[in-house]
């Protein structure tokens, strides 16, 4: 899209009038511009769907510098008019409130308002796109070609919104349909390392399943299966082989380079080691058991097996989610309870030692077990196989545990796949392998 065409913000119809009539009858205290408005609707809906549409910080300081100084009175009345709600979770000096949209004003249908070419607004926007993509000529080589060949990718943009008016929940189609229009307008595409995970993150990543099979071209899907158990369960063999006389040496290697040791401290990982001791002795185990689930890709089909009364795949994944990386206690109001406590205990009848493990790993920051594992996988998905991918001449398109490629691809791709796990923990996991359109 050429840079002198206007800015598009999607909102939704329903929130436009619901705030106009919220601000004739509690008028602002100072000469306001309604666009301003907008853009933090916009600001707030686009940064959710980075974060799973999750409550989020609000950055004032960059809302300042596309806006206006005073933007703090545009959220402090979004606040007050229930337009925007916060996790009300503050922790001073650690933690700041979170925000989203109210979810009840993104039903309905969605209005695109343009910010003109000849606006001030429209002019810091661009520049600040504009400077997050100056350092893009440091990404390494493979990676330049995979960002060329996103930047280059073209969706089927009438059919997926068809598939959004007809088939997506009501609550969710205004957020895809910003998602999609992210994407059509390629000035607001992005391609970056997230610097706290170190994964690749672009539209793709944040993108509706669903709405992937309108990527025009011939594309098939390569997954490994319940990747975050299987390098959960990968990480724990080898710190517990680590006393013997073969460790894996390519995984140590691996490790190695993400520095466990350094990231966890000693102290934990040798709490670990203590453990796994006395539940060897004890013969609760079931490290070997966790593994061949995970290697063979049905963890969660063993889950839902051992979890009482009928729960759906989904579920069980998002469930096994929240017990692995969810706090070990939550304090509040001067009182301590466990989240999701039913659910551990089914999961440490099954898998004593790695619940005490994940319950040691989580025990100074609970937050560090999930982002450790996706280091991992992007240190697999990203630095080894796709480079290797690219430099064989097949350029993926990358989200997180699973790779897009040309269907003509597909033999080719499987073969360093497999070359690069079994180099790596010498074993190949399941991976599960789709056309991209339905």
């Amino acid at each position: 899209m050429k840079p002198n065409k206007p800015i598009i913000m999607p909102i939704p119809d329903l929130l436009i009038r619901e705030l106009h009539k919220y601000l004739e009858m509690h008028p602002p205290n100072f000469k306001y511009q309604i666009v301003y408005f907008y853009y933090t609707i916009h600001y707030l809906t686009t940064a959710s769907l980075q974060n799973k549409n999750k409550f989020i910080p609000i950055n004032s300081k960059y809302l300042q510098s596309v806006t206006v100084w005073n933007i703090g009175r545009y959220i402090q009345i979004l606040k007050n008019g229930e337009f925007i709600i916060s996790d009300d979770h503050y922790i001073p000096g650690e933690k700041s409130l979170h925000y989203k949209v109210n979810p009840e004003y993104l039903i309905g249908t969605t209005f695109y308002y343009e910010v003109k070419p000849d606006s001030r607004m429209f002019k810091k926007i661009i520049k600040r796109k504009r400077n997050s993509k100056a350092h893009d000529n440091r990404l390494e080589p493979f990676l330049k070609r995979m960002k060329k060949f996103f930047m280059e990718i073209d969706f089927d943009y009438v059919r997926a919104n068809k598939w959004i008016d007809n088939k997506a929940d009501e609550g969710n189609k205004h957020s895809y349909r910003t998602a999609l229009y992210m994407l059509q307008d390629k000035r607001f595409r992005y391609f970056k390392r997230n610097k706290t995970n170190s994964r690749l993150d672009t539209n793709l990543t944040s993108l509706k399943t669903d709405l992937r099979q309108f990527i025009i071209g011939d594309l098939v899907s390569i997954d490994l299966k319940n990747s975050q158990p299987f390098f959960l369960s990968q990480f724990l063999v080898n710190l517990t082989h680590m006393d013997k006389q073969q460790p894996k040496v390519t995984l140590c290697y691996r490790l190695g380079t993400l520095n466990p040791s350094g990231f966890f401290g000693m102290t934990t990982l040798s709490a670990l080691s203590k453990i796994h001791q006395k539940c060897k002795k004890a013969k609760m185990v079931n490290l070997n058991q966790f593994e061949k689930s995970t290697l063979e890709g049905t963890f969660y089909d063993d889950f839902i097996n051992q979890f009482p009364g009928k729960i759906s795949r989904q579920k069980a994944k998002d469930m096994m989610f929240e017990i692995l990386f969810s706090q070990n206690v939550i304090h509040r109001n001067f009182k301590a309870f466990i989240p999701y406590k039913k659910e551990k205990e089914i999961f440490k009848s099954v898998y004593p030692f790695v619940y005490k493990a994940v319950h040691i790993l989580k025990e100074k920051d609970h937050a560090k077990l999930a982002i450790f594992l996706q280091r991992f996988e992007s240190s697999i998905f990203i630095d080894s196989l796709a480079k290797d991918l690219v430099n064989e001449g097949i350029v993926p398109l990358t989200i997180h545990d699973s790779v897009l490629v040309e269907s003509k691809h597909q033999d080719k791709a499987m073969k360093i796949i497999r070359n690069i796990f079994l180099e790596n923990f010498g074993v190949v996991p399941s991976f599960h392998i789709k056309p991209l359109k339905k």
